[in-house]
């Protein structure tokens, strides 16, 4: 009988034995830690989640299209400004070509894109001693304006001009091949007429197509 209850004492601790050999000492660490983390979730996670608050950025002012090109000019010290109607890059390199020409004459020149500024500012320009505006517009499709441009020609259509005492140039860019040679310029010569600020009535054109 005592020897019974020796095997079967015996028997028990070789299974609980084994049973405990099953977890190492890494296994119980690990299921320490995931108890412990899904314990601290569920206590002290938020009850709803909140939705982040973004910061709306503010645009710097290089970024923002109404910035003052006559602003511009006053600071670097530039007196003409040829704006540029361009689709395929011809009028907006004869535009950087003239204006570093400017010089040449005792003058100083930056070229823009009508695109990246607010043309309403045209009526400041004569704040500019012997300031000058030149517009080299190119002609685009069947009589419509470049691109860049779409939005200065919807603004002279749009808008009563009040251009009075400021000086300006228009060089039309195209040729007498094309149906509609020169649209661009000549609206925009009559625009600045309307403006008052006088140019020429007639508006030459070159014999040789460019």
């Amino acid at each position: 009988m005592e020897d019974s209850n020796i095997d079967t004492s015996t028997t028990t601790s070789e299974t609980i034995a084994e049973e405990v050999s099953l977890f190492s000492m890494p296994d119980i660490i690990l299921f320490s830690l995931i108890v412990g983390l899904l314990t601290y979730w569920f206590l002290f996670r938020k009850k709803k989640d909140e939705i982040p608050e973004f910061t709306k950025i503010q645009p710097t002012a290089s970024s923002v299209k109404d910035s003052s090109f006559v602003e511009k000019m006053k600071k670097t010290g530039r007196n003409i400004i040829v704006f540029y109607g361009s689709q395929t890059g011809t009028a907006e390199e004869f535009a950087n070509r003239l204006s570093k020409d400017a010089h040449r004459y005792g003058m100083r020149g930056m070229s823009a894109d009508p695109e990246e500024y607010d043309l309403a500012d045209l009526g400041s320009l004569s704040e500019i001693e012997n300031s000058l505006a030149v517009f080299c517009m190119a002609t685009y499709g069947e009589g419509d304006p470049t691109d860049n441009a779409q939005d200065f020609y919807d603004w002279l259509q749009e808008t009563d001009v009040d251009l009075s005492g400021v000086k300006y140039a228009v060089f039309g860019l195209g040729n007498k091949t094309y149906e509609h040679f020169n649209a661009m310029g000549k609206h925009r010569h009559g625009q600045g007429v309307r403006g008052g600020d006088g140019p020429p009535e007639e508006l030459p054109e070159p014999e040789t197509p460019l």
